[in-house]
């Protein structure tokens, strides 16, 4: 599998086992204010690295990055994760990652007409089997024990569009910082988007909930899974790979979220899931394959005298 691909699935795998913590941490947590607390920590951990490892000189950088950043954390942070946390409230973590993985054919359709990436018959075939697995898990029913809603699958679907955005946004300045900067300027600007409500919601809330110790291992767990490794592997395969495949790999969000409730959290699992997994998993040997027979052009690998004279 080309480096870029796997790099990918990790980050998607990484988002997968986000959403069965959130589901738990929506019980105790508003979504803003939990979604700050995490990247806060996912921020105090990243700066220093991007620092320390590319040598990112913060105050050389230009304001045209600074407000690309600004706007992939405003997709991701502001809009997809809360969406997704807001939907987490009114569905099960099942039904949420199973809704996720459409994001593959929003992908593909939104870079037909904004990156102008050709549409080509493996492409297609691997965007069907991904939605096919959607089919056959929403068919047999997603959630056995009812946690769907209306409200829950419509913030799901605006989740879905914030993050095909986001993919595509994010291919179009990739090539500008390098991947840990990105992630860490991603976090820093999602944690000052996120401020001005997580201190309202601090009032509202028992302090008491953070005595805890599985209150903190949630945070952390989301922090390193949502945020650190997430947005890390992302910016590291994005460079290497074309955006609707990007859609594509995403698919295994819904499989890796719901095998982390079943191994962590009790939730049952059915044969519909493993013939989605299945399914899944040839979407993404398909556009793994459609990738292989292309080499990274110039314009997509990292240029280190450029970057850190930016």
């Amino acid at each position: 599998m080309r480096q870029g691909v796997l790099l990918f699935v990790i980050s998607m795998m990484s988002i997968g086992m986000s959403i069965p913590i959130g589901d738990v941490m929506m019980v105790d947590f508003p979504v803003l204010l939990f979604t700050f607390i995490t990247i806060l920590i996912a921020s105090i951990i990243l700066i220093p690295f991007a620092t320390i490892v590319e040598k990112t000189k913060w105050s050389h950088i230009s304001w045209k990055n600074y407000f690309g950043i600004f706007m992939q954390a405003l997709l991701t942070v502001t809009l997809y994760t809360v969406f997704q946390l807001y939907g987490l409230t009114y569905a099960g973590p099942v039904s949420v990652g199973i809704i996720t993985s459409i994001t593959p054919a929003v992908v593909l359709v939104l870079s037909l007409f904004l990156l102008r990436e050709r549409l080509n018959l493996k492409k297609i075939s691997a965007v069907a089997l991904a939605i096919l697995a959607v089919l056959i898990m929403e068919i047999a029913g997603v959630d056995p024990e009812g946690g769907g809603s209306s409200i829950g699958i419509l913030f799901m679907l605006l989740a879905v569009i914030s993050l095909s955005l986001f993919f595509i946004y994010a291919k179009k300045f990739t090539v500008e910082l390098p991947p840990y900067t990105l992630a860490a300027g991603l976090c820093f600007f999602g944690m000052l988007q996120t401020l001005p409500i997580a201190i309202y919601q601090f009032n509202t809330i028992d302090v008491s909930v953070f005595s805890g110790m599985e209150t903190w291992l949630g945070i952390l767990g989301f922090a390193f899974t949502a945020w650190i490794f997430a947005y890390t592997f992302t910016y590291l395969g994005l460079a290497k790979i074309n955006a609707s495949t990007a859609g594509m790999a995403s698919a295994v969000i819904p499989i890796v979220a719901t095998t982390f409730a079943v191994v962590f959290f009790g939730a049952a699992l059915r044969i519909v899931d493993m013939v989605a997994l299945v399914l899944v998993i040839a979407s993404i040997v398909i556009a793994e394959y459609q990738e292989r027979t292309k080499e990274p052009t110039d314009d997509t690998l990292w240029d280190s005298e450029d970057v850190k004279a930016k």
